[in-house]
């Protein structure tokens, strides 16, 4: 049985003809039109639905940070997504997806109950998926990723947490955490934005995507060391992460580890074992955790650890997305689409020195994650006469 159609409000809307702001893209008995609004000097993107069976328009409600509105191509990747080409900036800024009928946007349009559409910016080159780590107290997780972080300090990075309390002294806002106003958290988490939230002594905490992504746009693997209720919301999330679980020889073990470090009472020990045991069960939950670590021996745990990470591999993998310099400006167009790649073609006029004039995006290297970013972009330089290709005016 197929999911059923939420009800969406419509509203009357009249398209102006011929307006070269806008590109209508077919999608089934639907026509997206992605079109350039012009408002007090400042340039937004206005996205509109036109129902062809009901010759009814609907304006969604448009999630994600848009691109910059200017003179742009679009066109259909697959059923989930167009493709939107921007042109005057960086070849980095250029490439974006509007989400049409990702799992994500499905997800919202049950939640709102109106039509959504959601942008998600194209990212060059291809990028390691996030850790998610988890495990009992005293099970030496937190040790594992202080070794990590310190043999790897520019591959590894930490996502920074939100929450709604207020800073204590010496706390500064985005290091240790982004403090926020509870509406407005409240606001993102029903939006789908956090991974991850808990409420803790009457406050909000939560991992965000944003705050995952940064990580990754820095060039550095996200680790998310969070327990296991946290781990089953990520994994419930659209973020492609690789989830281990770190537990211990044997609960007894457990138990002396706590109670060798010393700093706590009888009672906490009791409240950590007691959450302990819970975890330990749910640990073994079909299809949340994909790999178990046992830490028997530390220094054999890490190197297993390294292992699942392929740390141990000393090979870098090539960079495949061969645009040496994705700063430079960019101002293509799309020119055709095969099920394999789009071909993208430079305004000649515009075209800087050494860029090249003809680029194919690969689409069989896309993938999806957390919403706001399709990655794994793959474009390479075409020779149009090798490609059998006509010449191009």
């Amino acid at each position: 049985m197929g999911e059923e159609a939420p009800e969406f409000r419509v509203e009357s809307i009249t398209l102006e003809p011929k307006d070269r702001h806008q590109n209508a893209v077919q999608v089934g008995n639907k026509t997206y039109v992605i079109g350039r609004s012009d408002e007090e000097s400042k340039s937004h993107f206005d996205i509109k639905i036109l129902d062809k069976l009901t010759q009814t328009w609907v304006v969604p409600t448009v999630l994600g940070a848009q691109p910059p509105s200017r003179s742009h191509s679009a066109i259909l990747v697959n059923d989930e997504k167009i493709l939107v080409v921007e042109k005057g900036v960086s070849l980095n800024d250029s490439i974006w997806f509007l989400e049409i009928d990702t799992p994500f946007v499905k997800q919202q349009r049950k939640i709102k109950g109106s039509e959504v559409v959601s942008w998600s910016k194209g990212v060059l080159g291809t990028a390691h998926k996030p850790v998610v780590i988890s495990g009992p107290s005293g099970v030496g997780k937190g040790t594992l990723i202080a070794k990590l972080m310190k043999e790897y300090p520019s591959k590894f990075g930490f996502s920074v947490s939100h929450t709604t309390r207020s800073p204590r002294v010496k706390e500064i806002d985005g290091v240790h955490y982004h403090f926020a106003e509870r509406s407005k958290m409240e606001q993102d988490i029903s939006e789908g934005k956090f991974l991850e939230f808990a409420h803790v002594h009457g406050n909000l905490y939560g991992t965000s995507i944003e705050a995952v992504e940064s990580v990754t746009d820095e060039g550095k693997r996200c680790i998310l060391d969070i327990d296991v209720q946290g781990a089953r919301s990520v994994r419930a999330s659209s973020l492609e992460a690789i989830f281990i679980f770190v537990c211990p020889p044997s609960f007894e073990e457990l138990e002396q580890r706590l109670r060798a470090r010393g700093t706590e009472t009888e009672e906490q020990i009791q409240k950590r074992l007691k959450n302990a045991r819970a975890e330990l069960d749910q640990s073994n939950s079909p299809g949340l955790f994909d790999h178990l670590l046992v830490n028997d021996d530390l220094e054999t745990c890490y190197e297993n650890l390294k292992k699942l990470l392929s740390l141990d591999d000393e090979h870098e993998d090539s960079e495949d997305c061969c645009i040496k310099d994705g700063a430079a400006t960019a101002c293509y167009s799309i020119l055709s689409k095969t099920e394999s790649e789009i071909l993208l073609q430079s305004d000649i006029g515009e075209l800087e020195k050494g860029s090249a004039n003809l680029l194919a995006l690969d689409l069989s290297s896309l993938t999806g994650g957390a919403p706001g970013r399709t990655r794994g972009l793959k474009i390479q330089p075409v020779n149009p006469i090798a490609n059998g290709l006509k010449a191009i005016r």
